[in-house]
């Protein structure tokens, strides 16, 4: 497993802000909701065009191990699976109760099912 680049990563809180206005698209999966949104990219080296991810993960969905198995699983399905997601796009991953309960494979299929429809 490795990390992902930080032009990889929503970093900043005024990444995540961006997802409260704006036209963001987003998909229910029981699990999780994944919210896309498009930034624009104007003359800028081709890695800024990558499509970037962020994950929150409250304290409702379990202990520290729990969550940090779910960052590591989210974060492994989009490092795999790059090609499905659109380029110049953010994504927002927010975990829902229950998520800790299902395994990683469960968890990766319905990462792709929610990615293919968009």
């Amino acid at each position: 497993m490795f990390r992902l680049f930080k032009s990889q990563r929503l970093r900043k809180s005024s990444d995540f802000e961006k997802f409260r206005s704006g036209d963001v698209k987003s998909v229910y999966c029981g699990v999780f909701i994944l919210k896309s949104l498009e930034r624009p990219i104007l003359n800028a080296p081709s890695h800024y065009a990558a499509p970037r991810i962020g994950i929150i993960t409250s304290r409702k969905i379990g202990n520290a191990v729990t969550r940090n198995r779910i960052r590591r699983v989210i974060r492994e399905a989009f490092r795999l699976n790059g090609k499905y997601f659109k380029q110049s796009h953010d994504y927002l991953f927010i975990s829902l109760r229950g998520i800790g309960t299902k395994s990683n494979k469960e968890i990766t299929s319905a990462i792709l099912n929610a990615v293919e429809s968009f």
